[in-house]
């Protein structure tokens, strides 16, 4: 056992000293290696950071983690498809680790002086919101006191919140007067003035152009509507501990509510027109953001392998061209009684250790580089003032990486096996020179 490892060290310390024959090919194919793990770390740092953004700004502006709806409005937006307030009540006493807000919808008729569009009129309870979204921080103008009424000419209006593409083509400024007509829960003809109070950024292309906010009592003033809410959101924070294991740890909260909202169904039978209380995630909610979370992640892998192919040409090249110029000193070898598989062993450590160096390097600098795109990101307000749309939601113009450990030792491994792989036929062409042709 002793000779084995004697015999190792004195082919590890051969190859090394075999890999600095030729210092410049040597730099080279490092470089290439090394350039190509650099490549993979920024690429996973920036999908990851995208996919972080994507979820981010999915659950914490608008549709929050988790959100209850009967099935009738899931379907057709029915009206009278509510949920009774007793439900979100004892929701809320049975789960005081979450968060719930409650949301009104109506389609509605918007006038402004001579313009006039279809709406979408959402209604939420200031108060339970804040702590679930950030919808109402979510401002470009004005303010968000929804339960505060504006005084102007003697008298009192309630306010209202535009989506602001909604805003610019009906040419609505802050202040401005806004006229909403619909039909009512009761049949009867809804109408009231509002005023302007504030234009939100840009959340998703439909509400952007179509979304009214209101305050929930201005809902019930406009629809007389007072049976129930039809969307309830839950939101609740994840622990450092729980990060891993995000997808568990909500779909349990999600069969819990399940099990809660079943025991008050049979507690408190709502009507078969309605259809049944569904749960869903936020995956279920956007299942086209999450089929592109799904989809990043199939793209990150077979980015890796084409990039790490790529660069490991360079190992194949300066392999085959040493192997090539050391004909006569492998026959030699051979002659002196070597045999094809310490052979075979020795032009193999002579990557590894050029794989060793460039998983290194590469490592090293893609980490600096991935840190400093982390904390600064890729600005693009210039261009895209409005942030850009992706998957049917508007997300922030400034795009920030999320470096994750596995990305870097994932991004090495790749570079190592795959470069190992390319060395193989080097190695072996190593091994069948015969000593009597090569050495004339």
């Amino acid at each position: 056992m002793s000779a084995v490892f004697a015999r190792l060290n004195m082919l590890m310390f051969i190859a090394w000293r075999n890999v600095w024959r030729n210092p410049i090919r040597s730099v080279l194919t490092v470089s290439a290696l090394a350039g190509g793990v650099i490549m993979l770390i920024l690429y996973y740092s920036l999908m990851a950071g995208i996919s972080q953004q994507m979820i981010r700004f999915a659950t914490e502006i608008s549709t929050g983690r988790i959100q209850i709806q009967r099935q009738a409005f899931i379907q057709d937006q029915d009206l009278y498809a509510t949920i009774p307030w007793q439900y979100l009540t004892q929701l809320e006493q049975q789960n005081p680790s979450l968060q719930f807000a409650p949301r009104l919808y109506a389609a509605a008729l918007a006038s402004h002086q001579e313009s006039s569009t279809g709406v979408q009129i959402m209604a939420v309870d200031s108060q339970r919101e804040r702590p679930v979204t950030k919808l109402l921080t979510h401002v470009r103008q004005g303010q968000m006191n929804l339960e505060q009424g504006i005084e102007q000419d003697g008298m009192t209006y309630a306010p209202v919140v535009l989506g602001y593409q909604l805003a610019r083509n009906m040419g609505v400024t802050l202040g401005d007067e806004l006229v909403l007509v619909s039909q009512a829960a009761d049949g009867s003809i809804g109408n009231d003035l509002f005023r302007v109070a504030g234009i939100l950024k840009p959340i998703n292309p439909t509400f952007d152009r179509m979304g009214v906010l209101m305050s929930i009592e201005s809902y019930k003033a406009l629809m007389y509507l007072e049976t129930g809410i039809h969307e309830i959101i839950v939101n609740f924070e994840i622990e450092p501990l729980q990060t891993s294991n995000s997808e568990d740890w909500l779909s349990t909260i999600q069969q819990q509510l399940m099990t809660q909202i079943t025991a008050q169904e049979q507690a408190q039978p709502l009507d078969k027109l309605g259809g049944k209380v569904q749960v869903r995630n936020w995956r279920e909610v956007s299942p086209s953001l999450s089929q592109m979370l799904a989809l990043s992640h199939s793209m990150m892998l077979m980015t890796g392998v084409v990039v790490m192919s790529l660069a490991s040409l360079g190992m194949l090249n300066t392999m085959l061209m040493a192997v090539h110029e050391r004909r006569q000193e492998f026959a030699i070898l051979r002659a002196i009684g070597m045999k094809r598989r310490w052979l075979l062993l020795m032009v193999s450590l002579e990557s590894l250790f050029l794989a060793l160096i460039s998983a290194v390097m590469g490592s090293l600098l893609g980490t600096w580089m991935s840190l400093r795109f982390e904390h600064q990101g890729i600005d693009f307000s210039a261009s895209m003032p409005d942030g850009y749309d992706w998957a049917g939601m508007v997300f922030e113009p400034v795009m920030h990486g999320l470096l994750l450990p596995e990305h870097i030792y994932q991004s090495c491994l790749m570079m190592l096996v795959i470069s190992m792989l390319a060395s193989l036929f080097p190695a072996w062409l190593s091994t069948r020179h015969r000593p009597a042709e090569s050495m004339r």
